[in-house]
């Protein structure tokens, strides 16, 4: 590493830290100003875990809200372009070192902090994802696990759909019950009271009802049986955290658990185009921040004498383009459009293609 690889590392290290923390407070600061205030005001939340939610919450700023990607961009836009206006980078080029060389280190620290990303998304950034789930439905709001409302299975082991008027997800008891399968011929339907989740016995049980069974005669009329419920087995096998696993959002799940609930899915014939799109966006998302640098270059060189104003507005501008086209892939991606992995991918590789463009079209 010669003493240019050094001095550019160096600020551009030192650049990303201060503009990331920048950035950082200031969504920190909006996010509680204009969304959470009311909340911990309506329901007196301490100080303490309004501290303990915001600090939960950074991974998912940096990651899903992509300030560790705009980061990049606001520091390499200010660190080069502040090059090119001390004539640095018109002496290196002069001094027969190509615009690839010189730009060498802002490019591998953009790439570095792309897979430290990823690892933060995959390890510390669930975990802290989780415990500010946890604190916003116990501290800002009523919890909604409480609420009994009504919910719905299909696709169940045995070809059951079940029905439930009223559901306790804290208690995973519910009431109303009402379930129906086929097998061949024969058509059946159980209507229960009350349907609760066995931890001893790791199975579902049915209360207080009746199970039909219609089964045609030989004209070809449906014959009715039925049988009386006190209490039975339901007749399907999925525990409450396969049954519960497409409710939580995506942040909350590594790409392993991601995985296995898309083939488990799959596996029980459930649509899951939507949540291929929002697989594939765990790794797309990180990648941006190698995405930026490519952007950040050329802007540089070309907005030499733009100062800060112009190198913050121009990242903006970026910023606000580039989420209408990942929203964009995204929705389409999930009306099945666009397959999942070009929907997810479709900001990066439009941004990287115009970055590469204008990178090599900079003057040198």
């Amino acid at each position: 590493m010669c003493i240019l690889d050094r001095y550019l590392l160096s600020r551009s290290v030192t650049a990303l830290v201060k503009t990331m923390l920048s950035l950082v407070c200031l969504f920190v600061l909006i996010d509680l100003l204009t969304h959470r205030r009311p909340d911990i005001i309506k329901y007196g939340v301490p100080w303490y875990i309004v501290l303990r939610y915001y600090a939960a919450f950074i991974p998912e700023v940096l990651v899903k809200y992509q300030v560790a990607a705009l980061s990049v961009l606001i520091s390499a836009l200010l660190v080069l372009g502040q090059a090119a206006q001390h004539n640095e980078v018109t002496a290196a080029l002069s001094g027969g070192i190509s615009l690839r060389r010189l730009v060498r280190m802002p490019i591998l620290v953009a790439a570095f902090l792309a897979g430290g990303v990823f690892v933060m998304g995959e390890t510390l950034g669930v975990y802290a994802a989780r415990d500010a789930h946890r604190i916003v439905n116990r501290y800002f709001s009523k919890n909604p696990y409480r609420e009994r409302s009504g919910i719905s299975w299909a696709n169940l082991s045995g070809r059951w759909t079940c029905h439930i008027g009223k559901f306790n997800r804290l208690a995973l008891t519910g009431e109303d019950v009402v379930l129906y399968g086929s097998s061949g011929e024969v058509f059946e339907r159980i209507e229960a009271r009350r349907i609760f989740w066995d931890e001893t016995e790791k199975q579902w049980l049915l209360e207080d009802g009746r199970w039909l069974e219609f089964h045609p005669d030989e004209d070809g009329h449906p014959t009715l049986h039925q049988r009386r419920i006190t209490q039975c087995p339901a007749p399907f096998t999925e525990p409450p955290t396969h049954l519960f696993a497409w409710d939580a959002p995506p942040e909350l799940k590594t790409t392993r658990q991601l995985a296995d609930d898309l083939a488990y899915a799959a596996a029980r014939g459930v649509p899951v185009a939507n949540r291929r799109v929002h697989y594939h966006a765990k790794f797309s998302q990180p990648f941006l921040c190698f995405v930026m640098i490519f952007l950040a270059v050329p802007f540089a060189m070309r907005l030499r004498r733009g100062g800060v104003a112009i190198s913050f507005g121009v990242s903006l501008a970026v910023a606000l383009v580039y989420l209408v086209v990942f929203a964009s892939g995204m929705l389409l991606g999930d009306i099945g459009r666009l397959p999942p992995p070009a929907a997810a991918w479709l900001g990066n590789i439009v941004f990287f293609g115009a970055g590469l463009v204008l990178f090599a079209r900079t003057p040198t």
